[in-house]
Formats: C-alpha cells, sequence, structure tokens
C-alpha cells in the first residue's frame, strides 16, 4: 500500500503540470518520483524489526562476498561489508566493472548519481562536480582518487586508464578525516589487482568505430610460497569521430599506453610488503571547441589549429604492513612524476589569430604513517595517523600571435608567464569506531592539516627579481557518525561533517594573486534496506551542505585575458536527496536504479571579485554552476545459459537535466540530456565474445560550454564541446 500511495500522489501532481514549459515538467516528474522512493523505503526500513546481534567482521566478510548486492570494501581502513559503512558508497566489484565497460572515472557518471565529471581540454585536465560540489579549472579537485592506498596528488592523475581493477569504491559527503585535505566532496577509491597463489594470465583485443584498436594484458606469476608477481598492460590507438572540416583530420584521437606491476611479499608471518609502479604515455587530441549557443550542434570543428595534448605519469610506491600483536602498523611511501603538455588555438575559427602553449612538471612524494588495531570484530576500532606530501611543481603557459594577425608568417610570442610551485602538507589524523550497544555504532574521525604553499614567478622578457609568494592554510576537520543496524542487515545512520580544499596562487595580481580555501559543514541522513529475502537492496540518504569561500575559475580583461581563481562566493548552500535500488528478481537478472535531486543557491556574493570582467554582476540568490536539478542512471542485466556457454545481456541508460546552468549568471542552461548504451557477452570456457555500442541513440549535446564574458575569447562568441557520436566494436578475451 505505501509504494501505491506514493504513485498515486506523484501522479495527481503529474495532472496539474500541464501548465509548465517541458523542461519544468521533466524535473517535477523527476523530483517527484526520486522523492517518493525515498519516503517509501524510510517507512520499509522503519518497518524492520529491531535488536539484532553485530556481524562478526571476519566471518560476515566472507559470507558476504558473494551475497547480492554486497561487496567488501575498505573506505574505513578495514576490511567490511558496503551494508556496514554508515555512509552514502557505492561500489564496483572487478566483474561490475567488466560488465559496465568502466575505463576511467570518467565513466563513473554513467553509474553513480550526483556525479558529474567533463574532460573536454586536454587529457588530465578534469572537471569534477560531485554534488554540487565543483571544480575551479586549474584548481584542485573536490574528491580525493586513491589508487592502492595512495593519493593521487594532481587532478592530472585522476582520469589515467583503468585496467586490472578488483574493486571501485564511491564514498559521498567529506571524507577529510581519513583522506585529507581535498576530498571535500567525497573520494573515489581504487584497488587493483594483487598477485595471486597460482599461474594466471588475461589476453583482450578490441575494435570499434573511429578506426579504435584497445588492447589489454596481465599475467600473474607466484615466484616463491612467500613472494608473487603480477604485470599488466593496456593499450589505445583511436582515430577519432569528429571531423575539423578545415583541416580534413579528426580532432578526437587518443593512444595511450599504460603498464604496471606489483611485487607482493611475506617474509615473515608478521610482515607483508607490496612494491608497485606503474608507467603511462598519452598523446590525444585536445581543445576542439566550436562556437554558438548553449545547445547548438558542435560537429564538425571548423578550426584552423589542431589541438594535440601529452602527458607522461610514473609513480612508485611501496606499502609495508608490520603485525605488532593486537595493532598492525602500516607505512605507505610514494614518488610520482607527471609531465603535460598543450598546445591548442584560442579564437576556434578557421582564422588564425590566437594559439597557446602550457608544459607542466610536476613531481611529489608522500609518507603515510598508520597505526590501527587488527580485530574488526572488537567493539571499538581505532586507526591513527600521520601524513607528509611534498610537490614541485613548474609551470609555462605562453601565448602567440597567429601569422595572419602579425603579417610576418610566423606566430609572434606574448609575455610568456613561468611559475614554479612548491606544496608541503602536513596532517594528524585518527578514527574510533565504537559498538555503543549490539545495535548501535559510533563513529568519530578527526583530522588537522596544514598546508604550506610558495610560488616564484619569473617573465624572462622582464628584466629584475622573480616574484615571491607564501601561505599557509590550515584546517581542522572532524566526523561524527551514528548508526543504527537492524537483525535483516539494514542499517540508518546520520553523519556530520566538515571538508577543506586548501587555497592557492594565481599566476597574476590583476584581480589576486592569492585565493583563499574553501571550507563546508555537511549534514546527513541516510538508510540501507535489505529487503525480499535479500533479493532487493535499498539505499538512499538526504543531506544539507553550507559552503564557505567558494573557489571560482574566472577571466579577467581589464589586462588581457588572463585567468584566475577567487572566491567570490561567501556563503552558498545545497540539499540533495540520493536513492539506489538493487534488485535481483530472478536468478541471473540484476537490475539497478540510482537518482539524485540538487538544489542549490548562492547566499552572499563578492562584486568586487569579477568588477572589470564582462561576467560583472549580482548573481545573489542564483544557482551555483554545472550543479544538475537531477541524475538517474539504470541498468539491466541478464545471464542466461546457451549452448555450451552463458549469455549475458546489458542495457543501460544515463541521464540529467533539471536547473543546470553553465555559469553562476544562470543564462545558459543546459538541455536535459540521455545516453544509452547495449553490450552482449557470450562466454564459452575460458574464451568471451563481446558486442558492444555505446551511446546506442546518438544523443549529442554539450559536455562542456564556456560563454563568452567567462572564456575571453578573441572573436567575442561562446564556445563548447560535445560528447563522442554512437560507437560500435567488438571485445574477445581469453583468460587462463
Amino acid at each position: 500500500m505505501t509504494i501505491f500511495r506514493h504513485v498515486v500522489v506523484v501522479f495527481n501532481h503529474g495532472k496539474n503540470l500541464r501548465k509548465y514549459s517541458d523542461y519544468n515538467i521533466e524535473e517535477i516528474w523527476m523530483k517527484h518520483i526520486v522523492f517518493g522512493v525515498c519516503l517509501t523505503a524510510l517507512q520499509l526500513v522503519s518497518a524492520a524489526p529491531g535488536h539484532a546481534q553485530r556481524n562478526d567482521q571476519s566471518t560476515g566478510a566472507e559470507a558476504d562476498e558473494g551475497s547480492f548486492g554486497q561487496i567488501i570494501v575498505t573506505a574505513r581502513r578495514q576490511s567490511e561489508s558496503i551494508l556496514d559503512v554508515p555512509d552514502t558508497i557505492q561500489a564496483f566489484s572487478s566483474d561490475q566493472i567488466e560488465q559496465a565497460d568502466v575505463r576511467s572515472i570518467n565513466n563513473l557518471h554513467e553509474l553513480v548519481p550526483n556525479f558529474q565529471i567533463v574532460e573536454a581540454q586536454q587529457p588530465g585536465v578534469a572537471l569534477i562536480n560531485i554534488r554540487g560540489i565543483g571544480q575551479a579549472r586549474n584548481g584542485e579537485a573536490p574528491i580525493a582518487v586513491i589508487v592502492d592506498g595512495v593519493q593521487q596528488n594532481s587532478s592530472y592523475q585522476i582520469t589515467q586508464d583503468l585496467f586490472d581493477v578488483e574493486r571501485i569504491e564511491v564514498l559521498k559527503g567529506p571524507q577529510g578525516s581519513l583522506y585529507g585535505r581535498n576530498a571535500i566532496g567525497g573520494a573515489v577509491n581504487i584497488v587493483t589487482r594483487a598477485p595471486g597463489d597460482e599461474f594466471e594470465g588475461m589476453a583482450e583485443a578490441t575494435y570499434a568505430s573511429g578506426d579504435e584498436i584497445r588492447a589489454r594484458a596481465s599475467l600473474s606469476l607466484p615466484l616463491t610460497d612467500s613472494v608473487g608477481f603480477r604485470v599488466s598492460g593496456s593499450y589505445i590507438n583511436r582515430d577519432g569521430q569528429i571531423e575539423n572540416s578545415t583541416l580534413g583530420e579528426n580532432v578526437d584521437f587518443n593512444e595511450n599506453t599504460s603498464v604496471r606491476a606489483v611485487l607482493h611479499a611475506e617474509p615473515s608471518p608478521f610482515v607483508t610488503i607490496d612494491l608497485r609502479g606503474s608507467y603511462s604515455d598519452q598523446k590525444a587530441g585536445a581543445s576542439y571547441y566550436v562556437s554558438g549557443l548553449a545547445n547548438a550542434p558542435r560537429d564538425p570543428v571548423v578550426g584552423n589549429l589542431l589541438g594535440v595534448a601529452t602527458r607522461e605519469l610514473a609513480d612508485l610506491s611501496l606499502r609495508a604492513e608490520f603485525d605488532l600483536g593486537g595493532t598492525t602498523l602500516t607505512s605507505v611511501s610514494a614518488y610520482s612524476w607527471l609531465q603535460s603538455g598543450l598546445f591548442e588555438e584560442l579564437d576556434w575559427v578557421e582564422l588564425d589569430l590566437l594559439a597557446a602553449t602550457q608544459n607542466l612538471d610536476n613531481k611529489a612524494f608522500s609518507q603515510e604513517v598508520r597505526l590501527s588495531s587488527d580485530n574488526d570484530a572488537a567493539r571499538l576500532r581505532w586507526t591513527l595517523g600521520l601524513y607528509y606530501l611534498h610537490i614541485n611543481r613548474d609551470l609555462d603557459t605562453a601565448i602567440f600571435l597567429q601569422p595572419d594577425l602579425s603579417g610576418v608568417g610566423v606566430p609572434i610570442p606574448l609575455p610568456p608567464t613561468l611559475s614554479t610551485d612548491s606544496n608541503d602538507a602536513y596532517a594528524a589524523f585518527g578514527q574510533l569506531v565504537y559498538d555503543v550497544t549490539d545495535e548501535i555504532e559510533l563513529t568519530l574521525g578527526l583530522r588537522y592539516d596544514i598546508d604550506d604553499r610558495n610560488q616564484v614567478d619569473r617573465n624572462p622578457l622582464v628584466p629584475g627579481a622573480p616574484a615571491e609568494f607564501d601561505a599557509s592554510f590550515n584546517s581542522l576537520q572532524p566526523k561524527v557518525s551514528l548508526a543504527y543496524s537492524f537483525p535483516n542487515d539494514s542499517l540508518i545512520y546520520m553523519t556530520v561533517a566538515k571538508g577543506f580544499r586548501s587555497g592557492g596562487f594565481n599566476a597574476n595580481d590583476v584581480v589576486t594573486r592569492q585565493y583563499g580555501a574553501e571550507e563546508l559543514w555537511n549534514y546527513e541522513a541516510g538508510f540501507k534496506a535489505v529487503m525480499a529475502n535479500r533479493s532487493v537492496i535499498l539505499n538512499g540518504a538526504i543531506f544539507y551542505t553550507e559552503i564557505s569561500d567558494r573557489q571560482y575559475y574566472g577571466l579577467d580583461l581589464s589586462a588581457g585575458p588572463n585567468q584566475f581563481i577567487a572566491n567570490p562566493i561567501p556563503e552558498s548552500h545545497i540539499w540533495g536527496l540520493e536513492v539506489e535500488l538493487l534488485a535481483q528478481p530472478m536468478d541471473g537478472l540484476n537490475l539497478s536504479v540510482a537518482g539524485g535531486l540538487l538544489d542549490s543557491k548562492i547566499d552572499t556574493y563578492d562584486l568586487s571579485v569579477f568588477a572589470n570582467t564582462l561576467a560583472n554582476g549580482d548573481f545573489t540568490g542564483n544557482e551555483l554552476n554545472q550543479t544538475p536539478g537531477y541524475t538517474l542512471n539504470a541498468a539491466a542485466q541478464y545471464a542466461f545459459a546457451l549452448g555450451s556457454g552463458e549469455l549475458l545481456t546489458r542495457f543501460s541508460v544515463s541521464g540529467s537535466g533539471g536547473d543546470y546552468y553553465w555559469e553562476i549568471n544562470n543564462e545558459d542552461r543546459r538541455k536535459a540530456v540521455w545516453t544509452a548504451d547495449a553490450r552482449m557477452t557470450y562466454t564459452f570456457g575460458n574464451i568471451s565474445l563481446t558486442a558492444f555500442v555505446n551511446n546506442l541513440f546518438n544523443e549529442r549535446h554539450d559536455i562542456e560550454f564556456v560563454p563568452f564574458e567567462f572564456s575571453a575569447v578573441i572573436t567575442g562568441a561562446d564556445i563548447g564541446a560535445a560528447n563522442p557520436p554512437r560507437q560500435f566494436g567488438a571485445t574477445a578475451r581469453i583468460t587462463f
């Protein structure tokens, strides 16, 4: 009766929607549907009987590993069922990753509600928005990305190719108490496959439209009883599908080679060592923007310069665990190196006007030491740790006047910008998890971050000493969570947490040389309901977020097109809902639906920040930019025996819409966008054959749009970039 009652409510509201525009009809329908499902779920959870014994984590982990909808995760630095974590978290096993064809973090928006990511300018320059917490271009990402226990220290690292992955965990809301300064909106924890006890391997080849060739392989070798080695690699070579009609070339080309090696050793029963290294080399098309209004067609590209971007990544990490008897000491040391290059035009028309180059060199070392309890079934579980990070970054940027403008036949460089940044970050953190009763669990987390930054700017064309700037940012980030467990493994919880994103420096002081840190408080209540004899799992959360000094990207025109990050929004807030439904109505059939609602508002606005730009105005009361009113992800997957093998079919759809504005002036609204993918895999023995189509209905839409007043394009036009067109492909895979 509960579900029927909410359906009737939605229907009655729907009868009165004819007076609204198409945008409003769509938005209101989606809000009522998601809200009705959340209310239904809350009633179902509250109706469950109480007073259950806490599951023994040591045995429960083994039992839950193969249960429907349950994955063992390490989001809280301990192994536990995802249903026991009092946070909004989605996790995907290795099988789910393969079935959904997740090949980078970019694909997560197809699976995770209120998660948006755009990588249009160049590889590594990804703009992420999670629950309305966005990323300023050239600034720090709002999520912490952790690969095998090592946090990626640059936003250029987070969109690298994913291969040979064991598990992906996506946590929503501030996660700074365990993961640090840049986990203001959440964290993505990626766990790659470790060496096994037996010889095993895999080889895979894919061909897809756009003359795309992919190859992947992995090999696991047990060297001795206590030493194992695993090596894996990935190769992509794509000609592309988006044409530049002026040059007669495709602009979305991509060639990427990646390799990873892992050495696992257990020299004694009390010591475990993991040595990991990886390397990636990528060359891809970049900055293929097209002039035109929001939601206008973006094919073909007409610029007369072919944008090219390169990215090289290398990292090495050493993880050592020592069993001290009742406690575990963990040390994680990591070094990473990154080089990125970009050549792009700045007018995006057929004329030779402006072009730019940018080169980045980034080196980082980090050290984390943790001491934790080793009994996950104990009433009190705890973790204490120290963290250190050192980063050196060199950034060179140059703008060129092209021949048609100069009249001399060669590009003329404007004064370049040369900057050297160094960053020393220190942190102490801890977390306590205490079972107040068999049903009630209390979690207390606390982290203190100190972020010291230094920047030196040089201009080779201007004599004199370089300009040097120093600043220190610090923040105390608490987290409190209270959870109540029901006997059927259902859970309700409440969480209060603080998030922090460090400030930094701009390359010029026309607007502001230094921008401040961004902080927020998140208040959240959620549930995880296990129903219908464990064949249905329903998760949901409602949250309210208060944001202080939101970081925002802008351009100043008073002394040329100067990029900057500032804090023009002292106060803003977001409220939202999220719901996830997993169902297994019959053997072989898996259904999933996940949806989210967001409503944001700029409460106070600093008029002085954009005073000398075309974006000047009072935006108080507007919605935050690039924050969709709703997101929805759904998938149906069915596996059944066919002949001597198994056929698995999968259809998925994802979309977003509502009040999605590209900028804070709220003048350019993105249309609702929907994309669908279909896959079919036949497995017989150790061989599998897959046919797939991405963007089944060839839906085209803007993945990035920048109006002129925020872009400073010399031609005075708005620019945007489109999503890839429909793609067909086939994959052959063999395991041994």
